[in-house]
C-alpha cells in the first residue's frame, strides 16, 4: 500500500521522507502549479470567475504527480499550513484530478520533526474552502488592481510601469515621509547639563529639565518652555553658576522589565533587520530553511516551527519544555510562578503558534559549525527570544535625584539625574550567556530591543535629602529639532503591520517590487523615493485616492479575514469592491495628468524661452531613463522653431571625484542615468560624445587593464574588467569570446576533488563553490585554506572575520567539520 504525500518544497520532501519511512512516497509541487495568465484572467461578467493555467515550467511536475496519484492508495496534501498553502492544495486537486475513488486527506505540519509529523498525520482534515476563497479573493483583487491601474499608468506615464493594491500604498508611505522631511523647518533649542559633587564621590551629571516649573524642550517634542538661542543660553548659564544647590528630591524604587513575547513573523523581520542587519527577504529565506530541515550530522531535521504567523502564543507542551529547561540551566529563581501566556493583537488570525525552536535543548552552541552563518545567527535570535519569554522579570533599583535652585524673580531651575543598579538579571541572563559563542556579542545586543529607553543614566554616589551639592561644571549644547527618519526595512515593516497593510508573508516581495520598479532606492540603508515614485504616487492619488489610503487597504485585508471566517462570500466581496473601482478607472482616464504629453511647469525654456517667435516652455516628461524636462518646441513642425533642450530631473548623488572627459579633457563630467545604469557624460554633449563607465553607485570605473596572459580559446589577451557584479578577468573580445578566467583556490573540492573558486550570490555575498557545478553542489561561506585542523585533523579550515563589538575585526580559522576555531597567524 502506497500513500502519496505532496508538499511544496523539495528540501521539505527530503526531510519528511526520512521520518515517514516505507509505505509513503513524498513528492514536491515546487510551489504554485497554477496561476492566472499574463492577460487579465478574470471573467468579471461571470461572477469574477478565474481562468487558471498551468505554467510550462510546471507541466512536467503536474504530469509526474498525476501518474503518482493514479498508482497511489491514498493522497495526502501537506502543503504549508496557511491560506496560500491551502490554495495550493486546492489547485493540486484541480490540476492532477486524482481518481474519485482515491481517499484524499489534508494534513498541517506546524513543525518538521518526527513528533510534529506523527501528530499531523494522526489528525488529518479536509481542504478548508473558506481559506481557499480568501486566498482566491486576494489573488483576484491583486490582479484587478494591478492589471487595470497599470494600464492607466501605461497610458498616462510610460509602458512597463506597475501599480499594486499593497505595493502602491507602501510607496505612498515612503513618499509621504519624504515630503515630511522636505517640509521640516529646524527649531533651535539648547540643552544644559551640570556636573555636581556631593560629600562622597563620584561626581555625577544632571540635566536641566524644568524652568519655572515648566518642562523644557529637550528633543522634537514641543513644550511651553525652550532655551531658544545662544543669548538666552548665556544669560541662563550665568545665573545657574551663581545659584546654590541641594538635594530636593531623592527617590529609589524597584523597577521590573518583563521579557518580550516570542516572535511573530513581522517581529522577527524587524528584529533581524535591526540587530542582525538582515534584509526581510534574507530573513525569510533563512527561516524557511530552518523550518524545512537542516542536516547537521543526524539527517535533515526542522529546527523551528512554521515561520508565517501573527500569533505570539506557544503550545502548552512547548511552554512546559521551556520551563523545564530554564529550571535545569538557570535555577528556580529564574522561573516565574506561573507560565507566561501571550496573546495576539486584535484582528490576528492566530492560526499558528509563535516562531520557536522545535527543541530548546538544541542550543545554538550545539549547532555551531553545522549551520550557515546567517542561519546560525537567526536561530540563536529565535532560541534566545523564546527562552527569555518564559523567564522571570529583570529587577533594578532605580534612583531619581533632583535639585532645584532659585534664580530670582520667582523662577526656579530643576536638574534631574537617574541611576540604576541591577538586582536580578532575570531573562537578561539568556542574552549574556555563552560569550564565546560565534556572533554572541552581536546577538546579545538584541536584548536592548526588548528594553525601554531610560534616557540619561549613570552611577550615583550615596546621597541624602537636603544635602548640599557643588556645581563643578555646566555645559551648554546647541541642538535643532530633526525631521522624521526615512524608513528602513525594519521600520517599514513595523508601519505596514501597524496599519494592517498586507500580511507579513508578503512584506519581502513588496519591498523587492518597489525597488525593482525604480519607485524607491536605498540610501544609506533607508528608503528614499525616486522622482518617478513621487510622480506616480501623485498621479495615483489624483485618480485612486481610496486605493492609496492605508485605512482602505487595511479594510480590504479585514474583508479577506471575513471570507476566511465564513462571514462574507467571495462573490459578494468582489462585487462590493469592483463597482466603485470601475467608476474610479473611468474618472482616472480623463482626470489624471498625462505625463507622456508633458505636464507644464510654468518655467521658460533656458534655450529658446526668450525668443520672440514661438518661445518655448518647459514640460515635465518621462523617457525610458526616467524623468526629464523638455521644451514644448521639441519636434515643432517648422525646423527653425525646433528646440532639443532637455535636463534630467532625477540626478544621482555624484561622488567627490568626477572624471575627466577622455575625448576633450573637460572636467568635471556629468553623472547621468542610462538604459544600462549610471555613466559619466561629457558636459559638451552633443558636440563631444565622450563617456566613462560607472558602477551602480556612480563611481567611475577604470578602463580595461591588460594582464599579460593569453586567452586559451582565441589567443587574444586577457584584461581586467569591471562588470555589474564587480571586477573580473576575461578575454579582450568578451562577450564575443565568452572566456572568463576563474580564480582557483589551492584547496580541492572535498566532495569531488575539482577546483574551488569564489562566486557571488544574487545579493552580492561572496561564497566558494566547486567549478564542476551543477554536477557537484559543494559550497562554503568561509574561504577554504590548506590548514589541517588540530582538533579533528580535517585537511582544510576556513578563513573567517569576527567583529567583536567595540573592538577591531579579527581574522580566525574555523574548521567546517568540528567547529574548532583559532586565531590566524
Amino acid at each position: 500500500m502506497t500513500k502519496l504525500v505532496i508538499v511544496e518544497s523539495p528540501s521539505k520532501a527530503k526531510t519528511i521522507t526520512k521520518y515517514l519511512g516505507k509505505g509513503y512516497k513524498v513528492m514536491a509541487s515546487v510551489g504554485h502549479i497554477r496561476d492566472l495568465p499574463k492577460k487579465l484572467g478574470v471573467d468579471i461578467e461571470n461572477g469574477f470567475q478565474e481562468e487558471y493555467e498551468i505554467s510550462p515550467a510546471k507541466a512536467k511536475v503536474v504530469q509526474e504527480l498525476r501518474a503518482a496519484a493514479k498508482s497511489a492508495d491514498e493522497l495526502v496534501l501537506a502543503t504549508d499550513p496557511d491560506r496560500e498553502g491551502e490554495a495550493i492544495s486546492w489547485h493540486l486537486m484541480e490540476a492532477i484530478k486524482p481518481p474519485k475513488s482515491l481517499p484524499v486527506k489534508r494534513v498541517l505540519f506546524n513543525e518538521i520533526t518526527p513528533s510534529g509529523i506523527q501528530k499531523a498525520m494522526a489528525a488529518p482534515t479536509v481542504i478548508n474552502k473558506k481559506l481557499v476563497d480568501a486566498q482566491r479573493a486576494r489573488r483576484v483583487l491583486d490582479r484587478l488592481v494591478g492589471y487595470k491601474v497599470s494600464q492607466v499608468l501605461w497610458d498616462k506615464v510610460r509602458r512597463g510601469l506597475s501599480a499594486g493594491r499593497v505595493q502602491s500604498v507602501a510607496v505612498r508611505l515612503i513618499v509621504d515621509r519624504e515630503r515630511e522631511i522636505q517640509a521640516h523647518v529646524p527649531v533651535e533649542y539648547w540643552v544644559m547639563k551640570g556636573r555636581f559633587a556631593a560629600k562622597l564621590p563620584p561626581s555625577f551629571w544632571m540635566k536641566l529639565v524644568k524652568l519655572g516649573g515648566e518642562a523644557l524642550q529637550l528633543g522634537n517634542k514641543e513644550t511651553k518652555r525652550r532655551i531658544a538661542d545662544a543669548a538666552q543660553a548665556r544669560d541662563l548659564k550665568a545665573r545657574l553658576e551663581k545659584a546654590a544647590y541641594t538635594v530636593t528630591s531623592l527617590e529609589t524604587k524597584e523597577k521590573k522589565r518583563n521579557p518580550a513575547a516570542p516572535f511573530t513573523t513581522a517581529k522577527l523581520q524587524q528584529e533581524a533587520a535591526q540587530k542582525l542587519k538582515m534584509s526581510v527577504s534574507r530573513t525569510m529565506q533563512n527561516a524557511q530553511r530552518l523550518y524545512e530541515g537542516v542536516d547537521f550530522g543526524q539527517g535533515p531535521v526542522g529546527l523551528i516551527t512554521y515561520m508565517r504567523t501573527d500569533s505570539p502564543r506557544m503550545a502548552p507542551e512547548a511552554i512546559e519544555a521551556a520551563r523545564e529547561f530554564i529550571q535545569k540551566k538557570y535555577g528556580k529563581e529564574y522561573l516565574p510562578a506561573k507560565a507566561r501566556i501571550y496573546t495576539g493583537k486584535a484582528g490576528a488570525q492566530d492560526a499558528h503558534e509563535a516562531i520557536r525552536p522545535t527543541d530548546l535543548t538544541r542550543t545554538p552552541e550545539s549547532l555551531r559549525g553545522h549551520l550557515e552563518p546567517d542561519q546560525f545567527r537567526l536561530y540563536a535570535l529565535i532560541w534566545r527570544r523564546t527562552l527569555a519569554s518564559q523567564m522571570e522579570a529583570a529587577r533594578f533599583d532605580e534612583t531619581v535625584v533632583q535639585t532645584e535652585a532659585e534664580l530670582g524673580k520667582k523662577e526656579t531651575a530643576l536638574f534631574e539625574a537617574k541611576g540604576e543598579i541591577e538586582r536580578f538579571p532575570g531573562w537578561l541572563a539568556v542574552y549574556r550567556a555563552d560569550a564565546t559563542e560565534a556572533d554572541a556579542e552581536a546577538i546579545a545586543d538584541a536584548a536592548k530591543g526588548d528594553e525601554e529607553d531610560e534616557g540619561e543614566e549613570g552611577l550615583l554616589p550615596a546621597l541624602k535629602p537636603g544635602e548640599a551639592l557643588k556645581l563643578e561644571q555646566l555645559d551648554t549644547d546647541q541642538q535643532f529639532t530633526k525631521p522624521p527618519a526615512r524608513f528602513n526595512e525594519a521600520t517599514l515593516v513595523k508601519e505596514l503591520e501597524e496599519d494592517g497593510i498586507g500580511r507579513p508573508s508578503t512584506y519581502a516581495s513588496i519591498i523587492a517590487t518597489i525597488q525593482d520598479r525604480d519607485y524607491v532606492k536605498k540610501h544609506e540603508g533607508r528608503f528614499k523615493p525616486t522622482d518617478l515614485g513621487m510622480v506616480v504616487t501623485d498621479l495615483l492619488l489624483q485618480g485612486f485616492q481610496d486605493l492609496l489610503d492605508p485605512k482602505y487597504t487595511s479594510g480590504m485585508e479585514g474583508n479577506l479575514d471575513r471570507i476566511e471566517e465564513g462571514k462574507l462570500t467571495f462573490k459578494k466581496a468582489m462585487t462590493d469592491f469592483y463597482g466603485p473601482f470601475e467608476k474610479a478607472l473611468k474618472a482616472a482616464g480623463t482626470d489624471m495628468q498625462n505625463l507622456k504629453a508633458g505636464v507644464p511647469t510654468g518655467e521658460k525654456c533656458p534655450k529658446c524661452g526668450d525668443r520672440k517667435r514661438k518661445p518655448g516652455m518647459l514640460l515635465k516628461r518621462i523617457g525610458r531613463n526616467g524623468l526629464f524636462l523638455g521644451c514644448t518646441n521639441y519636434g515643432a513642425e517648422a525646423e527653425k522653431d525646433q528646440c532639443d533642450y532637455t535636463a534630467d530631473l532625477e540626478k544621482m548623488e555624484e561622488p567627490e571625484d568626477a572624471p575627466e572627459c577622455p575625448l576633450c579633457g573637460t572636467t568635471p563630467m556629468n553623472l547621468r542615468k542610462g538604459q544600462w545604469g549610471p555613466f559619466w557624460a561629457c558636459p559638451n554633449y552633443p558636440k563631444c560624445k565622450g563617456i566613462v563607465k560607472a558602477d551602480p553607485k556612480g563611481i567611475p570605473v577604470p578602463p580595461d587593464e591588460p594582464t599579460g596572459e593569453k586567452c586559451p580559446n582565441c589567443g587574444k589577451g586577457f584584461v581586467k574588467r569591471h562588470g555589474r557584479y564587480g571586477e573580473f578577468v576575461c578575454c579582450v573580445d568578451y562577450p564575443t569570446c565568452k572566456t572568463v578566467k576563474k580564480e582557483i583556490l589551492a584547496v580541492p573540492c572535498p566532495k569531488c576533488g575539482g577546483g574551488l573558486s569564489p562566486r557571488k550570490t544574487r545579493f552580492g555575498k561572496v561564497f566558494y563553490g566547486c567549478v564542476n557545478y551543477p554536477k557537484c553542489d559543494y559550497t562554503a561561506w568561509d574561504k577554504p585554506v590548506p590548514v589541517t585542523c588540530p582538533a579533528c585533523k580535517n585537511p582544510t579550515m576556513g578563513e573567517k572575520t569576527r567583529k567583536p563589538r567595540g573592538k577591531d575585526p579579527i581574522q580566525v580559522l574555523l574548521c567546517p567539520k568540528c567547529g574548532h576555531e583559532e586565531p590566524m597567524g
